[in-house]
């Protein structure tokens, strides 16, 4: 009579097993590591990205309208309405580390938003603000407000005549700095109506820092210069380099 075979013999022992299930459990705990990594980073790379191409295009914004700001002589030389603002209103404001900054101007370009008249009606003298506002959601948004036609108040449109459009929800931070021909110190404000005789009711430039955040915590700083006078000449300096 022939002796019986083991039938585990060219199987797995439990040891050899448990082995391979371990190696296994590590191989995947790394690739699964790897692939959280990786697409965190994706999703870093991806906000960074997103977050730029918002401060580029509010820098065009921005500079676009700053540059064309104006300060108007005739309208402020009214003897009966001594309240009037023209050039730059610029008003500093804070909340803890948050600068909540406005600037308020009328200037001379065509309307961004209104449509009420057709283009080549357009006064091409508008009043434009900047201001951060709080939401419901006690977060602020980045606003633009454009007023058609000017009035005594540069700071508030007239119901109606007044559109206000919300060009960020990612801002959480505005801040200006003003300079002064051939002077090297910041304001933290400016009211072209209180410069005296002789000087020029619109600053040589502006320094603009904005603060960023998206859904997600990303956070990015930027930092521009907007020249007012390009045609000053390399003469004129502001803010020390």
């Amino acid at each position: 009579m022939k002796p019986l075979k083991s039938t585990f013999s060219s199987g797995f022992t439990l040891l050899e097993l448990l082995i391979t299930l371990t190696l296994f459990a590590a191989i995947m705990g790394v690739l699964l590591d790897t692939f959280f990594q990786f697409k965190q980073q994706n999703d870093r790379i991806e906000s960074i990205l997103t977050l730029r191409q918002e401060v580029r295009i509010l820098e065009k914004i921005l500079r676009e309208d700053l540059q064309a700001a104006v300060y108007l002589k005739k309208f402020m030389s009214n003897p009966d309405r001594d309240d009037r603002k023209s050039g730059l209103f610029g008003i500093n404001n804070s909340a803890g580390e948050q600068e909540l900054d406005s600037i308020h101007m009328h200037v001379h370009r065509p309307s961004r938003f209104h449509r009420s008249l057709p283009p080549e009606k357009d006064p091409e003298l508008h009043e434009v603000s900047f201001f951060m506002e709080e939401t419901e959601s006690d977060t602020f948004a980045f606003r633009r407000r454009e007023e058609y036609y000017i009035d005594p108040d540069i700071t508030e449109g007239d119901e109606g005549e007044s559109i206000t459009h919300t060009i960020s929800q990612r801002v959480i931070s505005f801040d200006l700095k003003y300079f002064s021909k051939n002077q090297d110190e910041a304001l933290e404000e400016w009211d072209s109506s209180e410069i005296t005789a002789g000087q020029d009711p619109l600053p040589a430039g502006l320094k603009v820092t904005l603060v960023l955040e998206d859904a997600k915590g990303e956070k990015m700083t930027t930092a521009f210069q907007i020249n007012l006078h390009p045609q000053m000449g390399e003469d004129v300096t502001w803010e020390k380099k």
